[in-house]
């Protein structure tokens, strides 16, 4: 009996049922099986790739940060339209192996002033051509709370971008639909004349995420006195 009950619970045969499900998914997924082909570190490379094909936000030369870059796909789809030109500059929690032609700031926090000095460290008196983040939060499965927390991510994004982006400079940051997606596009409105919100082919469907690209940087008015 005292092994019936220790593996009884359907909760814990759901969970493995619903696990193996998603992994033979995930195996399958064109985009996967592409990223295996292409030497690319996640499927992930992809929506950069759309976005790049429909926007052209990416110049050889541009001087580039990108804020959550493990595991460093986007980094590979930066370097490789950069050829050799310009300066990207990648930062994560996480650790990320190096990649060749960026540097990569492993284990940094970007929200916290001090990584933001360490980044700006590298580009000098450049500005920033391109700010890209690709952040989440841990999801919890509280929709709220997920939409709260990657809110305040896409937000010190924003006020980085601000203080250091070039005139005409570009925003692109991940975000999930929902109530707050309206009042952020408003405030992109006052400091970037083209505002777009962008949901790559792959980017899963049943994912909330959504990308919010701003373009041209008009710079930030002084208050009045």
């Amino acid at each position: 009996m005292r092994f019936l009950r220790r593996f009884s619970s359907s909760s814990s045969f759901d969970k493995i049922k619903n696990t193996n499900e998603w992994m033979k998914r995930h195996l399958k997924d064109k985009y996967v099986v592409a990223a295996g082909t292409d030497n690319y570190r996640a499927r992930s490379a992809y929506k950069l790739i759309e976005i790049q094909a429909r926007y052209k936000l990416i110049q050889p030369g541009d001087v580039i940060v990108e804020c959550g870059g493990a595991p460093g796909a986007w980094t590979q789809v930066l370097t490789q339209i950069q050829g050799g030109k310009g300066v990207v500059v990648s930062c994560d929690l996480l650790d990320i192996e190096p990649v060749e032609g960026a540097t990569t700031l492993q284990r940094t926090d970007f929200t916290l002033p001090e990584s933001q000095a360490k980044i700006m460290s590298y580009l000098g008196e450049e500005k920033i051509d391109l700010v890209l983040s690709d952040m989440a939060p841990n999801i919890t499965g509280n929709g709220q709370l997920d939409q709260d927390q990657i809110t305040n991510l896409v937000y010190a994004v924003i006020k980085f971008s601000l203080q250091y982006s070039a005139p005409g400079g570009s925003l692109l940051a991940k975000s999930f639909k929902g109530d707050h997606t309206n009042r952020i596009i408003a405030d992109l409105q006052r400091f970037y004349r083209r505002i777009d919100c962008v949901k790559p082919d792959s980017s899963r469907k049943e994912s909330a995420e959504l990308y919010l690209l701003a373009r041209n940087f008009v710079g930030v008015k002084p208050k009045k006195p």
